[in-house]
């Protein structure tokens, strides 16, 4: 299939935080990058690089709009990283969350399906898998225990059955917990990091939850193999690094980062939905199959996620 240089790329959910890190990426490696983007969408990770791309504005449960916006880019690659953010809690978000997953991945398969792509990635999510003891594999069975990963696992049965039915060259990748440059600002790291400066107090769950903490750019550059790979449509993959890490273990690492001492709340602040005592992946298959290994552990991921931050939140 080749690289990335001069091929048509076409990203749903550009301008958020996966999105921007990975449209950053394609623009560096020279690809034509065009964004399909919901009206009104805040653009503001983006700077530096807007005018590098095409824009799009278009809502995915639009399907008018979504087919006419694939058949006048006719991409090669497509990237589907658009989803609702945060874990719904009334019916109506969980409906909501639902509608936007199922019938927007439907919406963007089907057009997909038309104008014919070289290779669609879905991003799916580890939240897919349910509540395991061991490291997630893929093929486990998907047993969602959350609206989102209930959403998540809807909109990937639906990328399986069109690759199957299809023969859209579509792939699964299913990222653990990402981070790093641009990540919303109110998630775990960059609290802990801002935190170590302003000396604001953090609330944090009681001990014991775990994560499979994965940088951004690690999670990109399984974005770019597989869509480079010969994969068989409808194979799936994991992206994390194998290692698990409790809260309380990232607030240690950021005070031995920064030299400063973080003033913790612990069990102050109540369990996300999908928290769990084990929450890791295997990514033993990406490895195998992409050569693909993290190239960023916490620490050093951390260090840079901190450079990050300093550069563009100056005012300490």
């Amino acid at each position: 299939m080749g690289g990335a240089r001069g091929r048509i790329v076409l990203v749903t959910g550009g301008s958020g935080f996966m999105g921007a890190n990975l449209t950053r990426r394609l623009v560096q490696e020279g690809a034509r990058v065009h964004l399909l983007v919901r009206p009104g969408s805040n653009l503001a990770r983006l700077t530096g690089i807007v005018d590098s791309v095409s824009l799009h504005f278009a809502e995915l449960l639009d399907f008018a709009s979504v087919r006419t916006t694939l058949g006048k880019v006719r991409p090669s690659w497509v990237f589907h990283l658009a989803a609702k953010g945060g874990h719904p809690s009334t019916p109506e978000e969980r409906l909501e969350a639902l509608r936007c997953s199922f019938l927007g991945t439907a919406n963007l398969l089907e057009a997909v399906r038309e104008v014919g792509v070289s290779r669609f990635i879905h991003t799916g999510s580890s939240l897919e898998y349910g509540r395991l003891p061991r490291p997630a594999r893929e093929q486990d069975a998907l047993r969602p225990h959350t609206a989102r990963g209930i959403a998540k696992a809807a909109a990937s049965t639906l990328v399986l059955f069109y690759a199957r039915a299809y023969a859209v060259p579509a792939v699964i990748l299913r990222p653990f917990s990402v981070y790093g440059p641009w990540e919303p600002p109110g998630r775990l790291i960059p609290t802990l990091l801002r935190a170590a400066f302003s000396g604001e107090e953090v609330p944090l769950t009681a001990p014991g939850f775990r994560h499979d903490f994965v940088f951004v750019e690690d999670v990109v550059e399984a974005c770019l193999r597989l869509a480079a790979a010969r994969i068989r449509p409808g194979d799936s993959f994991n992206v994390g690094t194998g290692k698990q890490w409790t809260n309380e273990d990232v607030a240690a690492l950021v005070e031995a980062l920064t030299g400063r001492t973080l003033r913790l709340q612990i069990g102050a602040r109540p369990p996300s939905p999908p928290d769990t005592s084990c929450w890791v992946a295997s990514v033993e298959k990406l490895q195998r199959r992409l050569g693909w290994r993290p190239q960023w552990d916490l620490p050093a991921g951390l260090r840079a996620t901190l450079d990050w931050m300093l550069a563009h939140e100056p005012a300490r």
